[in-house]
């Protein structure tokens, strides 16, 4: 099955404690380690019956309730704590987690075959992640996120094909990029459309362009250099034409795999998560394609069968 591309993703209790509550936040947490996420919900919902105002329970609880895809219960607690917040980080994070939410219940949606409400879910996903970067402007996660959902929002509309993520897929998806639009890209100078200028990515020698992961492509058609799994339009932050470097070490992160040079690579500072969500949602929207052309077929063959007498 071809694979959409990788969601970036972080849900994870918060471990800090307040007093009251805080044998319960504690007692949950060690469920949730251990995956019974029911028993977490319990414990967690104790103390927030403890301690109505306190953040940690709250927010764990919104994170047990997920887990067990109770996701409408998740968002209604996600919503309220994101609308007390006045700490900037905490109302990135409850909006990033909405986000989250909204794209499970998306997939719970498109299970169901309701495209018109899995697209609202889509739509609402795009809009938490937007809302957590007015809070928390350079969060990678989240701008990952923005773009995945936008290209999800854009296979609901047109029913496409995702970007491949596997390499020989991307090296077909490249060769194909090559054939049907070399005049293009060497027209606009921006050939992976990163928004980083071609000049820039192929390095000092343009005749022997980088190709900082040693995949076969060149940077300036590879559109995550460093292979990382962030995009590089996303790495190279809000002036593409110069791209940022978080460490000041000379090498920009779209080439940087520990761009903040914090000693842990990039890749694993994004938490990538497993595709399985994702394919179920692409596997989803193919059923349903699927549902809607075997309809259409029916109603034709029904036409074709009526038999029309003579009108003499």
């Amino acid at each position: 099955m071809k694979r959409l591309l990788i969601i970036l993703f972080c849900l994870s209790p918060v471990l800090a404690l307040a007093q009251s509550e805080k044998p319960y936040i504690r007692e949950g947490n060690d469920y949730y380690k251990e995956l019974k996420f029911e028993d977490a919900e319990v414990q967690y919902q104790k103390g927030v019956n403890e301690n109505s105002s306190s953040y940690e329970a709250a927010f764990n609880l919104s994170n047990a309730l997920y887990k067990q895809g109770k996701f409408d219960k998740a968002k209604e607690q996600l919503v309220k704590l994101a609308k007390s917040q006045t700490d900037p980080k905490k109302t990135a994070e409850c909006y990033y987690n909405l986000g989250n939410t909204d794209l499970g219940l998306c997939e719970q949606l498109l299970g169901k075959q309701d495209m018109q409400n899995a697209m609202k879910a889509a739509e609402n996903a795009l809009a938490d992640y937007k809302n957590s970067l007015k809070s928390n402007p350079y969060d990678k996660k989240t701008k990952y996120n923005y773009l995945y959902t936008e290209k999800l929002i854009e296979m609901l509309k047109n029913n496409q094909q995702p970007p491949q993520q596997n390499q020989q897929n991307k090296q077909d998806q490249q060769q194909n990029e090559d054939n049907q639009n070399q005049d293009n890209q060497n027209k606009d100078g921006d050939a992976d459309h990163d928004g980083i200028p071609d000049s820039t990515e192929k390095g000092e020698n343009q005749d022997q362009p980088r190709d900082t992961d040693g995949d076969g492509i060149p940077d300036y058609r590879d559109p995550d250099s460093d292979d990382d799994g962030i995009p590089d339009n996303v790495e190279a932050g809000e002036d593409p034409k110069n791209p940022k470097d978080t460490d000041q070490d000379g090498t920009p992160d779209y080439r940087d795999n520990d761009s903040d040079n914090d000693g842990t690579p990039d890749s694993e500072q994004a938490r990538i998560i497993p595709q399985d969500m994702a394919e179920r949602i692409l596997e989803a929207i193919n059923k349903a394609d699927e549902k809607v052309q075997q309809k259409v077929k029916d109603e034709k063959n029904a036409k074709g069968s009526v038999k029309h007498e003579k009108q003499w």
